[in-house]
């Protein structure tokens, strides 16, 4: 499948988004204006004046072909399933995706995988973005888990694989911001403090999200920013790059994360 032509359903439903989501109930069991509703809670477009004008600057961009390209190559690199992806703009009233991800995110399932992208983002960014979402994708299929079976670990893990994979291929220069939110050795001591007792938290429950997140009282995206000194302290004592920790389960990485058992 790789990537999709979405511009041309943008073009003709930009004012009427729900029927985009049409063509994406067969990968969730949702009604089409429910799963538009979940879509943009995830980042998905609301239509604002003028807004078709986003599309055009992706086109001259060459924002399709140059995703196509390293669709390619990540699955080469990673030996993955092959899976649609969909391309289409993000929400330009949620502040967090504005602010936070410069007018960026993704969402990854097992069949699929969707970019929420703005014309302010550059070609590298969107590729870093891919990345990260396509590594989710293979280790799902990687994992023997059933996604209503992980645990607030197996998530963190994961996200700190998909960052490990973005830095093996691009750098630090290209991570999502929440990797520098603590240092390591304050990721350490929140890992003690509040999730090392909790982690096997199921992922169906709203705890989950609340540590993942930081929600309420818990330090914000604390669940994610954990996972990368995890995965970051493993590879550092193991030498370990991303194809061999693709099918590691999470506790023998934690477990490999020798500074966090102190």
């Amino acid at each position: 499948m790789g990537v999709v032509k979405t511009v041309e359903w943008m073009r003709t439903y930009y004012q009427e988004p729900e029927k985009i989501c049409e063509k994406f109930t067969k990968y969730f069991p949702l009604q089409q204006e429910a799963l538009y509703r979940f879509l943009v809670s995830k980042g998905m477009f609301r239509p604002v004046i003028d807004g078709e004008k986003e599309i055009d600057i992706l086109q001259k961009k060459r924002v399709w072909e140059k995703l196509a390209l390293e669709y390619k190559e990540l699955r080469e690199w990673l030996k993955g399933p092959d899976i649609p992806v969909f391309i289409l703009l993000s929400d330009p009233f949620n502040r967090t995706i504005q602010r936070e991800y410069n007018g960026k995110a993704g969402l990854s399932i097992r069949d699929a995988l969707f970019l929420f992208v703005s014309s302010q983002n550059s070609i590298g960014e969107l590729k870093a973005l891919l990345t990260h979402e396509y590594h989710h994708i293979c280790r799902i299929h990687e994992t023997e888990i059933k996604e209503e079976q992980y645990t607030i670990l197996d998530t963190m893990v994961m996200e700190g694989l998909a960052e490990q994979a973005v830095y093996e291929r691009y750098g630090d220069s290209y991570h999502a911001p929440w990797v520098s939110y603590y240092s390591k050795q304050e990721a350490i001591r929140l890992w003690h403090r509040f999730l090392h007792d909790s982690c096997n938290v199921n992922r169906m429950t709203r705890e989950h999200d609340m540590l993942l997140n930081g929600w309420r009282f818990y330090p914000r995206m604390l669940g994610y920013a954990v996972g990368f000194h995890i995965v970051k302290d493993c590879v550092a004592h193991t030498k370990y790059n991303t194809n061999a920790l693709l099918e590691m389960d999470a506790k023998t990485i934690l477990k490999e994360a020798v500074s966090f058992e102190s």
